[in-house]
């Protein structure tokens, strides 16, 4: 079963006041796989500030992709786990060794995936990732974490969350139906 591949969760924004929550508050994560071994997802609506070139001092992976070919020289910040292992996200339908993929999107972590990157695989970049093991996700959404929508045209033009959210589905709307 693919359970909640292929869809956005965004954050309840009831635990913004909780600090137990902080690492997730004000979160619109894109899940790229969820079997019943766990799931794996990127937040795509918080950036670092620092340009891509003065990251990539630091991830040298990131110096492997053209930034032409990205759909923003942003790099975002994915997640609190893996937080220096650089990933990118696209259309790209190369089977690389190190990614992981639904029917959409692949997220790839091999160096050939930065630098055979192309335009017409309307790709991000970014470092960090969110993860569940086998059943957290599903708890957490029985406990109202989390807002989950389909990543579908449709649904993704109807979110009614505010800016914070906005651009998380307009990168998403951008590298899906663009």
């Amino acid at each position: 079963m693919n359970y909640l591949t292929d869809s956005l969760l965004i954050s309840n924004p009831a635990i913004n006041d909780n600090p137990k929550f902080s690492a997730i508050a004000g979160s619109a994560i894109y899940i790229i796989e969820h079997t019943d071994e766990g799931a794996i997802g990127i937040g795509l609506n918080k950036n670092f500030s620092k340009p891509m070139n003065e990251i990539a001092e630091i991830l040298p992976l990131l110096s492997k992709v053209d930034p032409e070919t990205l759909l923003t020289s942003k790099v975002i910040m994915g997640g609190p786990l893996f937080d220096e292992t650089p990933w990118i996200l696209g259309r790209n339908a190369d089977g690389y060794e190190r990614s992981v993929r639904n029917k959409v999107l692949a997220l790839n972590f091999a160096p050939e995936a930065f630098k055979q990157n192309q335009p017409a695989y309307f790709s991000i970049c970014g470092v960090g990732s969110f993860g569940w093991s086998a059943g957290q996700l599903e708890n957490e959404m029985a406990h109202f974490l989390w807002h989950h929508f389909p990543a579908t045209k449709d649904v993704l033009e109807g979110i009614p969350f505010g800016p914070e959210v906005r651009g998380a589905v307009q990168t998403l709307l951008a590298m899906k139906f663009d």
